[in-house]
């Protein structure tokens, strides 16, 4: 830094009093300058070596091929889930479209249908057991989620049963709505159920039910409202079976 020093006013003296010694002492210490400032010490440099940051972010990559893969292989176990099905509900059919949560060690965190109208909740429980059990690809950089959507048709020789508007139940809906809010107490959205109804008597009885919740922690749910749809008094659909497709 430059310094410099203002030059001190003169003063004209015209005698040697110790009266005007003394002012022209005290101006000229007005008059100079403040001493310099100490410089800054510089930052002190940068380590050689910067530590190392593993960096996770909160989902990751998972290969698409490989996941496909083990789709593949997944296919006939998915496909004994379903014949067991049949077993009960011969016209058993339909789309499900699974939701898994892969943690970076190739586990299925958790697994839950997204969407569905197959309409069998055993089936649809043994399908997601499998993909739960199953060693996926390991992700990169974060857990990672995977869907994928597959359908399920009886054979050719099955007839179908007949197809319902959600408004056909809507008044049994209505009936058992304080035990649906209970059951979906604490879970946001809507659960969108499936079943099969078959005649008995001049009514309707429920023999399956499928539930797609609308997340993960709508699974521990679906349960519950299997059970409440199961005893809802259904209209009779005539002389053969009924699919029907509403939310709770």
């Amino acid at each position: 830094m430059k310094t410099y020093r203002e030059k001190a006013p003169s003063l004209s003296v015209f005698s040697s009093s110790p009266l005007r010694v003394t002012l022209l002492l005290v101006l000229a210490a007005c008059g100079s300058a403040p001493p310099p400032k100490e410089p800054e010490a510089p930052p002190p440099p940068p380590p050689r070596h910067a530590p190392k940051l593993n960096m996770t972010t909160e989902l990751g990559q998972i290969d698409p091929v490989q996941t496909e893969a083990t789709w593949t292989k997944l296919q006939s176990g998915l496909m004994s889930c379903y014949t067991d099905g049949q077993k009960r509900v011969e016209y058993l059919g339909g789309d499900v479209k699974f939701f898994l949560r892969v943690g970076q060690d190739g586990s299925a965190k958790y697994v839950y249908l997204v969407d569905g109208t197959l309409g069998d909740r055993k089936t649809e429980r043994c399908m997601l057991d499998l993909a739960l059990g199953t060693a996926w690809p390991h992700p990169e950089g974060g857990e990672a989620e995977v869907q994928k959507s597959m359908g399920f048709d009886p054979p050719g020789n099955v007839r179908a049963p007949s197809d319902w508007a959600s408004d056909k139940v809507s008044a049994a809906i209505v009936a058992h709505e304080p035990e649906v809010a209970k059951c979906k107490a604490g879970v946001a959205g809507t659960f969108r159920i499936t079943a099969y109804v078959v005649p008995v008597g001049k009514a309707g009885k429920v023999t399956a039910v499928g539930v797609a919740p609308p997340s993960k922690d709508g699974e521990d749910k679906v349960d519950c409202l299997v059970g409440v749809v199961q005893k809802m008094k259904m209209p009779s659909p005539g002389s053969y079976a009924a699919k029907v497709s509403f939310t709770l």
